[in-house]
């Protein structure tokens, strides 16, 4: 990637919060002592990748590169994640789209970059048996620096992932759960995908889809997805782990269309308000 797009790109976000263009964002300070740009998850045993909404794809109607600001438990931004990928693939294959995420600190320095290549296969979880259709990141810190790796998992009907190290060595397992509910009937669905151990039955954390209420979920399709993590977990794991979000995230949301945000979110309220007057 072109350095100089990098820089313009981050710069853009860094002048304007990507929350509330009205406030200061206040980001979280570096942990001294650690000179890595992963420092900044050596304290954390939380986090939030808050979508950034997109108002030229909600009015266009033509897919944007998603942004998501990370935050920790005390509501300050540590990184930010913008993506660089192919506008066909964002259109026509989205959840199988090959990508680039490049993760950002305060200072636009590229910290963590999560890639992944395109698959013609839809990604279903029977389909991960095969070698073609596995879903899976690459994760790099510094970019160029392979770190770890996520792959799906082939099972008969939830999504599983396999987190690995740099050797590609097994070290930590995802369980997703039993179906995906998105839009603004979802509340009644946990969406919790569960972190274990290497054991795969001890439970160690988890990454949760972030119900936002009847309204933004009919009317956006920025989500909100948490992150949870031990705190005494290797820090290059724990980036790792933000890659796993993000290919559950890039896997289970889709981007909004004109028609997919006026028509549909206009059918669900009407049917929300005729069940509450029956």
């Amino acid at each position: 990637m072109n350095g100089a797009f990098l820089m313009a790109q981050a710069q853009d976000m860094l002048g304007n919060n990507i929350m509330n263009p009205q406030q200061q964002q206040r980001w979280m300070e570096k942990p001294p002592g650690d000179p890595s740009g992963l420092a900044y998850l050596r304290p954390l045993e939380s986090m939030l990748a808050k979508q950034v909404v997109s108002l030229t794809e909600m009015i266009i109607g033509i897919p944007s590169q998603a942004k998501y600001g990370i935050f920790n438990d005390k509501g300050e931004q540590v990184y930010y994640a913008f993506e660089e990928s192919d506008i066909c693939q964002r259109l026509y294959c989205p959840k199988t789209r090959r990508f680039d995420l490049h993760i950002v600190d305060s200072t636009n320095q590229e910290i963590i970059r999560v890639k992944r290549e395109f698959k013609c296969c839809s990604g279903c979880c029977w389909c991960a048996c095969c070698t073609g259709c596995i879903q899976e990141v690459t994760v790099e810190s510094p970019p160029g620096t392979i770190i770890g790796f996520v792959s799906q998992e082939c099972s008969c009907w939830r999504m599983n992932y396999v987190l690995k190290d740099a050797a590609g060595t097994p070290v930590l397992h995802i369980t997703g759960p039993g179906c995906i509910c998105d839009g603004p009937y979802a509340c009644c669905c946990e969406n919790k995908f569960t972190l274990y151990g290497n054991d795969g039955t001890t439970e160690i954390g988890a990454i949760h889809k972030k119900y936002r209420g009847f309204i933004a979920e009919a009317m956006t399709t920025a989500d909100t997805f948490a992150i949870r993590i031990p705190l005494d977990m290797d820090v290059k794991m724990k980036a790792v782990a933000l890659g796993a979000l993000f290919l559950i995230v890039m896997f289970t949301t889709k981007p909004a269309t004109c028609l997919n945000v006026i028509f549909t979110a206009y059918k669900k309220i009407f049917m929300h308000h005729t069940s509450v007057l029956s």
